[in-house]
């Protein structure tokens, strides 16, 4: 006899994790099908060479919202949201080039490649940080139904 789920989540990211407890949570009886050997996604982090760890894109995480680790209490079940001290950006020349959580430190090192870059590198600073701003309060919206566009949508 064949199993009967009421959802199929195909993809084991984060994402998906998360769509498939709070379908579990609600009742539901869901399965996550991910083709990799490990779950997580964007957030995994991975030795492929030995002693190094690799996080590629676990910065994504930090758009995991608050209420979501609140409500699926997610501490725990082990979460550790570690802060990100520098991203390391090894180039083809053999050079490379470090984003520190220090904005002066990062800016000189932005000077190493472009004197014009590193003296405007605080005005992108603030963008970004505007942009995050923004995108976080879209985060929480609803979606417009797009099946009933209107005013209100």
């Amino acid at each position: 006899m064949a199993e009967r789920y009421d959802a199929i989540i195909i993809g084991g990211g984060h994402n998906g994790l998360v769509c498939a407890a709070y379908l579990a949570r609600a009742g539901r009886k869901v399965l996550v099908v991910e083709r990799r050997h490990v779950l997580g996604g964007a957030a995994v982090s991975e030795e492929i060479y030995r002693g190094f760890k690799f996080s590629v894109f676990s910065y994504v995480v930090s758009l995991l919202r608050p209420e979501i680790i609140r409500d699926l209490e997610l501490p725990r079940f082990g979460l550790q949201i570690i802060p990100l001290e520098c991203a390391f950006t090894p180039l083809p020349d053999g050079d490379s080039l470090c984003r520190w959580s220090d904005a002066e430190q990062t800016r000189r090192e932005i000077a190493r490649f472009s004197k014009r870059d590193a003296e405007i590198y605080p005005v992108y600073g603030q963008a970004m940080m505007q942009m995050g701003r923004f995108a976080k309060s879209v985060l929480g919206m609803t979606p417009p139904d797009p099946a009933s566009p209107g005013p209100s949508s």
